[in-house]
């Protein structure tokens, strides 16, 4: 075991100077080596995606890599969900001091929806930007008086997606309805701002 760590530093300490010409950085975190590209990521690009193959799959977005000192673009693809129940957390590149790191993207267990105790007002700052929403397809509402709550990112020291859910408004009118909640930038981090009732 400590031969290889004693490689893998001197791979990794051998490397520096060809990755701090390519304008990377290369540092050492208990996963592997971790890649900071000092050039921020293009835009995502806008994707057609095709027909899924079949029930039980789900469509894994394209992204940027960073290969042979250039920003390539990874066409997204179908993948079959691990199993009920978990939901896809994209990969994502994050900024941190010195550069842009990728952030690998998982399957996690769908979080059950989050409402805030009644008459409290909890404030969420997360350290890094939310992923982008994933499209949700609300089913059949229960009633009339019922609005479709849409799922959101929620800040956990990591970021869990709260799938949507149907509602009942507690003093239902005309025009009624939910204002969804919202991320928003404050200097280095991120405020959530709770929906409500309108």
């Amino acid at each position: 075991m400590k031969l290889i760590q004693t490689s893998l530093l001197a791979l990794v300490c051998g490397a520096a100077p060809l990755a701090a010409h390519a304008g990377v950085e290369i540092g050492i975190n208990v996963g592997g080596p971790e890649i900071v590209v000092r050039t921020q990521p293009p835009l995502l690009r806008e994707e057609i995606v095709t027909m899924t193959p079949g029930p039980g799959y789900i469509w894994i977005r394209g992204h940027w890599a960073w290969r042979h000192e250039r920003w390539e673009w990874m066409g997204g693809l179908w993948d079959r969900a691990a199993q009920p129940g978990m939901t896809w957390i994209p990969g994502r590149w994050a900024e941190r001091a010195t550069g842009w790191v990728w952030v690998e993207g998982h399957y996690a267990v769908m979080a059950a929806p989050v409402r805030p105790p009644p008459g409290q007002q909890v404030q969420v700052i997360a350290s890094e930007e939310p992923p982008a929403p994933i499209v949700e397809v609300a089913p059949v509402a229960p009633g009339p008086d019922y609005f479709w709550i849409g799922g959101h990112w929620h800040w956990n020291g990591g970021w869990v997606w709260n799938r949507g859910f149907y509602d009942r408004h507690p003093h239902f009118h005309p025009g009624a309805g939910w204002a969804a909640g919202r991320w928003d930038r404050r200097g280095a981090s991120w405020v959530w701002h709770e929906g409500h009732w309108r």
